[in-house]
């Protein structure tokens, strides 16, 4: 991928030497910033040159600026071009890492779907199951009833059979008593 570069920018990435008593220094922290301001998070230095140029000059520390500024044009030039070459093989060497993720998680994902699909099939048996057990559960209700139901005809038959067989039997007792 290369970069168009318009000449209205400024291509100067060191920034400006100050010197600092020794101990004092400030902690270097980079605010990356741009003509148009601060780099946000939605920026990228892949898309827009301009946010390219200012992440790259802010990532240059004080110090950075006088080692360059020491430096020859024709040692500076090889320093960035093998800076350049070290860049593309990280870059290269992170597109292989996010292929290689790529492919675990799309495996991951193909795994995932007879998984997916097994745990659907077991809701719709459990679903299944419930729906039985409902059914089954008012099924031996309304047997209970029934029975209930029996139980109380039986017991009423069985009083009113006892009363019958114990007036037949006072009956009995009392005609063999008479004779």
């Amino acid at each position: 991928m290369a970069f168009s570069f318009p000449s209205s920018l400024d291509l100067n990435l060191a920034l400006p030497t100050q010197t600092w008593a020794q101990g004092v220094a400030p902690v270097w922290a980079p605010y990356f910033a741009t003509s148009r301001g601060p780099v946000t998070v939605n920026d990228s230095i892949f898309l827009d040159n301009e946010v390219a140029i200012g992440v790259a000059r802010n990532l240059v520390t004080s110090r950075d600026g006088r080692v360059l500024a020491s430096k020859d044009d024709n040692r500076l030039v090889s320093e960035v071009v093998a800076l350049s070459v070290q860049t593309a093989a990280s870059i290269a060497s992170v597109r292989h890492q996010l292929i290689s993720k790529t492919h675990e998680v799309q495996f991951l994902r193909d795994q995932l779907v007879p998984e997916q699909n097994l745990v659907d099939e077991y809701q719709r048996e459990n679903k299944r199951l419930k729906k039985e057990r409902t059914r089954m559960a008012e099924e031996n209700q309304r047997q209970f009833h029934l029975l209930q139901e029996e139980n109380e005809k039986l017991s009423k038959m069985v009083a009113f059979y006892s009363k019958e067989m114990q007036k037949q039997l006072e009956v009995f007792e009392n005609y063999g008593k008479r004779k």
